[in-house]
């Protein structure tokens, strides 16, 4: 009989001893910091009207390391070890104290449990319109979805056929601290063990079981909201209010509904519409789903609302259908996610597919040109040509949020309308990857998101942006995407993937993933080990990463604080001298908030601008001769940034520097309509040829250059209408006459066909492309890829890198997700379908701008200024 391991959620062959996915052996207890030891709590300053995760540590503090397990997201079943600090972390305000207290111990240390018997429930948002009491919007929360959350949906019957015991209340700090004797509670959460990870939680149930000699594990999500609405069928089971702290539910569990979020056994994954009996959550993952609160509830103060708590003590998330999501290894000291056991073996396997992602679909693993997918592999256009176009990024949807029901039109579920914070870098295959972090309507909302999207080498069209990596609830921040030089002789190289935590309590300075497949697949999430102790920092990367003379890799974030000259809009620098294994902070803080860094060719590092700050009315210039210890300021000839701005500084092929940036000759924030520019820079930053982009690029904002192989630089933008991917080379920034933007050709030359296989013999892919008057590559033709079994994936006709005819992305099995059909007058279709092959929405576009939709049981059938919808013989 097939069973689920306690350890990863693995299949194991006849036990929980006996797994395929893992090893056999407890993972050890997190080491917390040794008697004496102090970690003190300092109220950071907000900077700007800017309040992120903030850390200060004195010297000498010891730090915590935990020893936790990843796999990779497409084979999930196996797992690898990983050494991670998760920090205490703290914005404004101080933490909340959750109501309650913990509950006296049973004399043999075993949690009290109730029966839950066997029954069936809805499972989800059942689409009941919720008061505006629970959805209202406050501090930087913005107002929640009115029929609960996209990943609420759909909602559907869930059977349990077996009745079990689950602990009354979450596990105690006392009951905790009988597996793990160096645990104490925090003085926010003293009526549970708050704060742990799901390696942790699941490690306490193993040692639980071995100790009463019965099974105990973590409930799924399905028990978990089973026992919680504890057969109503209101909004919080037997009510529409939140149940009173310690009062028991029908079933005999308590404080499921107070704002304590709790580890279940799942992985987080979309819901599927059939009834379904005992599920366990989706195959596979990248975080474990969380319920029963929000993930932030730190009190803050302000004159107007002295007794604000944001966000997540808002009774919306209390809600027995509110899902939240962490990787397994997340931990902090100060967090407030806890857990309750059940006494019951382990379930079946009854597990539902995960998400598919468009952008880690239908990827090459070769070039354009059918050769190895390396860096340095290309064909290169003229570099003499001046080359300057642009690329739509992010859908126009008239200034809506469409939060709950954009996902219906295929578009990214909760895209919001604040796209902020850039990523790109082009991967060795030659395709784009871009990311940006994305919130409904406040900057650091719970529901704010990293979107990314891939625009594949030869195509013109960026595809439609993605949620990923999705931490429900959690808040994510500051993007960066690099593609690791040192790994350019490598089939794939290597591409990591950096984020950082808006909101989270806890949270380290970042976090990655990592691809060795050009984005197709990707590790689990990963956070920093820090063996030494650690100063100031922001949890917001920011959009450079560079290797340094002796091979460290360097990377910058924004802090709080103030710099030796008392200045207080600053950025830290982290280093790592073993790939990831272990980081460092480099000790000093440079001249402004996201500063971006570069090595000069003498060895020194240059930490340029950043944002509100200045010298004598010029952005400033940080420089470091002790790979950022210290640092030196002066300034630089361009204008200083505030906020809502960011500069790029990356070293070309060429040897030389390019920096992109807003003008802002009046030093105004938030203006976003002076115009940007670019320059080179032939002797590291000393003098600089200068030139601005076209009139249309009104700003750069949150900007992020890269270079490929092929020479071409890729800009991308916010605090745009429209956000673009600029391309251009160093032939039309030097060209002062260069302006006008290339066309596209319409057609191309010397078409060549190419086809990919996969390692077994069977055909991934065929393509072809043929050669435009510039030099570049181009799709031209049909383009096909098959899954491993030989079914068609994705097929798509292309004319001299335009999309034409019909696009059609399937599943295994056959069915559709999306079809698009392309006209000639740039309009386009797209109709999107249920795992069923149902249709579920059409939608009709020009370019990346919405025209109209049909979205069943949605508020939104067209946007201002449309009077009608598009005929199909119009388009």
């Amino acid at each position: 009989m097939e069973l689920l391991c306690h350890r990863c959620v693995a299949l194991s062959r006849t036990s929980t001893d006996d797994c395929l996915g893992c090893d056999r052996q407890a993972i050890q207890a997190w080491q917390r910091p040794v008697a004496g030891s102090r970690w003190p709590h300092h109220s950071p300053a907000h900077n700007l009207g800017h309040t992120r995760n903030t850390l200060e540590r004195n010297q000498g503090e010891t730090m915590t390391l935990a020893v936790t397990r990843m796999g990779r997201l497409t084979a999930c079943w196996g797992t690898a070890l990983l050494c991670c600090l998760v920090a205490t972390a703290q914005k404004d305000g101080v933490l909340a104290r959750m109501a309650g207290e913990a509950p006296v111990m049973a004399a043999n240390g075993v949690p009290a449990t109730v029966n839950i018997p066997a029954g069936s429930f809805e499972m989800g948002a059942d689409g009941e319109t919720l008061d505006a009491s629970i959805t209202k919007g406050y501090g930087v929360m913005s107002s929640r979805p009115k029929h609960g959350d996209f990943d609420e949906k759909p909602a559907h019957r869930v059977r349990i056929t077996r009745s079990f015991r689950m602990s009354v209340t979450q596990i105690s700090p006392e009951e905790y601290a009988q597996f793990d004797p160096t645990y104490k509670a925090h003085a926010s959460t003293p009526a549970y063990a708050a704060g742990v990870s799901w390696d942790q939680a699941m490690a306490y149930c193993r040692w639980l079981s071995r100790k009463t000699g019965k099974p105990w594990r973590l409930p799924t999500e399905a028990e978990w909201e089973y026992a919680a609405r504890a057969g109503g069928t209101k909004i919080y089971g037997a009510t529409d209010s939140p149940m009173p702290v310690d009062q028991p539910n029908a079933f005999g569990v308590k404080n499921m509904e107070v704002g304590r979020p709790e580890w279940t056994l799942d992985w987080y994954g979309p819901y599927q519409p059939e009834e379904i009996a005992d599920p366990t959550g989706v195959a596979s993952g990248m975080t474990k789903a969380i319920r029963g609160g929000g993930l932030d509830w730190r009190h803050t103060a302000t004159k107007t609302s002295p007794d604000l708590d944001v966000p997540a003590t808002a009774s919306y998330f209390d809600r027995p259908a509110n899902r939240a999501s962490l990787p397994p290894t997340y931990k902090s000291d100060t967090g407030n996610v806890g857990f309750r056991v059940v006494q019951a073996a382990m379930p079946k396997v009854n597990t539902t597919p995960p998400r598919q992602y468009f952008f880690m679909s239908a990827v090459k693993q070769r070039s354009l040109a059918g050769g190895p997918a390396r860096s340095q592999s290309v064909d290169t256009p003229d570099a003499s040509t001046p080359i300057y176009r642009t690329h739509e990024l992010f859908p126009d949807l008239g200034g809506k949020s469409m939060m709950g029901i954009g996902w219906r039109l295929g578009i990214a579920e909760g895209i919001g309308v604040n796209y902020h914070n850039s990523a790109i870098q082009v991967l060795p295959n030659g395709d784009l990857l871009a990311a940006f972090y994305n919130s409904p309507d406040h900057e650091d909302d719970p529901d704010q998101t990293i979107m990314t999207m891939r625009r594949r080498a030869g195509a013109n069209e960026w595809d439609m942006p993605e949620p990923w990596p999705i931490f429900a609830d959690a808040g994510l921040a500051g993007p960066v995407i690099w593609n690791d030089p040192a790994h350019q002789q490598q089939a794939g190289g290597k591409v990591w993937f950096f984020w950082g935590f808006a909101r989270l309590i806890g949270a380290p300075p970042f976090a990655w993933a990592t691809s060795d497949d050009n984005g197709a697949t990707w590790s689990a999430a990963h956070f920093p080990a820090f063996p030494q102790p650690i100063g100031r920092y922001v949890s917001q990367p920011i959009n450079s990463i560079v290797r340094g003379p002796d091979g460290a890799i360097y990377m910058p974030t924004d802090s709080t604080g103030r710099d030796s000259d008392g200045n207080g809009s600053i950025s830290a620098v982290w280093r790592t001298d073993d790939e990831g294994k272990s980081w460092a902070d480099t000790g000093g803080r440079t001249a402004g908030r996201h500063t971006t860094i570069v090595f000069a060719e003498n060895g020194d590092l240059l930490g340029f601008g950043g944002k509100n700050s200045n010298i004598d009315g010029r952005m400033p210039l940080a420089t470091s001769k002790d790979d950022g210890k210290t640092w030196v300021k002066s300034k630089l000839p361009f204008d200083p940034l505030l906020s809502g701005e960011r500069p790029s500084v990356i070293r070309l092929k060429s040897g030389r520097l390019f920096f992109v940036a807003d003008r802002n000759p009046n030093h105004q924030k938030h203006v976003h309509k002076d115009g940007a520019y670019v320059a080179l820079s032939d002797d590291d930053g000393k003098t600089w040829a200068v030139k601005s982009l076209p009139e249309n690029i009104l700003t750069v904002g949150y900007t992020t250059a890269t270079q490929g192989p092929d020479g071409m630089i890729h800009i991308v933008t916010t605090k745009n209408t429209v956000n673009y991917e600029i391309e251009l080379n160093e032939a039309w920034v030097l060209d002062k006459s260069a302006g006008e933007e290339n066309a596209e050709p319409e057609q191309v030359k010397d078409r060549k066909s190419y086809t990919e296989r996969y390692p077994g013999g069977h055909v991934r892919a065929t393509w072809s492309v043929g050669r435009a008057v510039d030099g570049r590559l181009l799709l031209d033709g049909a383009e096909k890829f098959f899954y491993p079994d030989g079914k068609l994936m994705w097929a798509v006709n292309f004319r001299a890198s335009e999309k034409t005819g019909e696009e059609r992305w399937l599943r295994e099995n056959g069915t559709p997700i999306w079809v698009k059909t392309y006209a000639e007058n740039g309009m386009w279709t797209w109709e999107n379908f249920d795992a069923s092959g149902r249709r579920i929405a059409i939608s009709h576009w020009k370019g990346k701008h919405l025209l109209s939709s049909d979205v069943p049981d949605g508020p939104v059938d067209k946007l201002p200024g449309v009077d009608k919808m598009p005929t199909p013989e119009g388009m």
